[in-house]
């Protein structure tokens, strides 16, 4: 079983051929809902990998990019979505697929 993301953690929607990557803004034990990495600006992106393990500061980010109107946001069960990044405590980066 997958564990649940975190604010701001980044994962792939894995029921979609591309794995389309996903950036947490909610998580409960069914869903998980966010916007897609492909939905926001360069200099956003650019922002969430330089933050990366600091998950305080890609959870204020992530606050500030939620209201956004024009960004669609995505909800997906949780058995849809794997992790493809580093976990703050972990200290090696994710590979991908079912952790």
């Amino acid at each position: 079983m997958t564990p649940q993301p975190t604010v701001g953690e980044i994962v792939a929607i894995t029921t979609i051929d591309s794995d389309p990557r996903l950036l947490v803004c909610t998580a409960d034990n069914e869903h998980v809902t966010g916007v897609l990495l492909a939905d926001l600006s360069t200099e956003t992106i650019q922002r969430l990998r330089t933050s990366e393990p600091d998950t305080a500061t890609r959870r204020e980010l992530t606050t500030a990019i939620v209201p956004a109107d024009n960004l669609m946001s995505f909800t997906v069960p949780t058995t849809d979505y794997a992790r493809v990044e580093r976990n703050s405590s972990r200290p090696e980066p994710f590979a991908g697929g079912k952790q």
